[in-house]
């Protein structure tokens, strides 16, 4: 590619501007663009390596009911309901608690229990309450926060 370097000298032999020169010098980006192929056309082959699976054989049953969670509600009051929607609460206090979890979760402890408690509850008795849940032996907790919805 040729290029015009002017000489500075304009008409009358006074010394002016260079002519405006608008060509985009393509060498670069060009040479970018090699590169880059290059790169794919090495790389290409190298993403097609297969690894080989194992995997069951689809079944046609279908997977079974998750087992409902137990729910920890803490109230102000000092109150805490155990229970699921289906199969109701029951109301225990801290000395009660863990024959009514274990009731309700029948002795299962890997149940997963649901731990929610009331807005004006203070944060110490919420974490006495999952440190009470946790010494029983169920290590499967969950906070529940409800969206305020205005």
């Amino acid at each position: 590619m040729a290029s015009n370097v002017g000489t500075g000298e304009s008409k009358g032999g006074k010394r002016g501007r260079y002519n405006d020169n608008s060509d985009i010098n393509v060498t670069p980006f060009v040479d970018v663009m090699l590169v880059l192929l290059i790169i794919f056309m090495v790389s290409a082959p190298l993403a097609t390596i297969s690894i080989p699976l194992d995997l069951p054989p689809p079944s046609d049953e279908s997977p079974p009911d998750p087992i409902e969670p137990i729910f920890v509600s803490l109230q102000d009051t000092g109150v805490i309901n155990i229970g699921t929607p289906n199969t109701g609460e029951i109301q225990a206090d801290w000395s009660n608690l863990p024959d009514a979890l274990k009731q309700k979760t029948g002795g299962d402890f890997t149940r997963k229990i649901f731990i929610r408690a009331d807005q004006k509850v203070i944060y110490a008795d919420v974490m006495r309450l999952m440190d009470a849940i946790d010494k029983e032996g169920y290590k499967q907790k969950s906070l529940v926060a409800e969206d305020v919805v205005d």
